[in-house]
């Protein structure tokens, strides 16, 4: 088969009409001269001021509390899902009952009173010391 000839039948007219498309554009960018031609230029980096690396941090921007209203309107407005503060108070309230519920427990255990009187007795004695 030469290069203009009729391609078999297992070709279909899109095909064909993409590959003539093909050629005229290849035949096209050939033509244009050199200088017209963007240059091959090695890919360099653009010059930054500065110096950044893994531990650089950008610089602050100091705004007001009012961008922050306007930034989480949801959140201030309540429109968003309640599961996730459930879940904070739930930590802050397991927290809580974690550290000061064997102390309680223990008291009401050993004394009958979840907490001790203020100024009452005590196991120690005066002169304990």
């Amino acid at each position: 088969l030469k290069f203009g000839s009729r391609v078999s039948s297992c070709c279909s007219r899109f095909e064909l009409r993409a590959m003539s498309l093909l050629r005229t554009a290849v035949r096209l960018s050939v033509s244009v001269p050199s200088l017209v031609r963007r240059p091959n230029l090695p890919a360099v980096a653009p010059l930054i001021s500065g110096v950044r690396c893994l531990a650089s941090r950008s610089a602050p921007r100091l705004g007001h509390n009012l961008e922050d209203h306007y930034d989480m309107a949801e959140f201030v407005c309540k429109m968003h899902h309640p599961l996730g503060e459930y879940f904070i108070w739930g930590l802050i309230w397991t927290t809580f009952l974690v550290t000061f519920g064997p102390m309680l427990h223990s008291n009401y255990y050993f004394t009958g009173r979840w907490l001790p009187k203020d100024q009452g007795n005590t196991q120690l004695c005066d002169d304990s010391w």
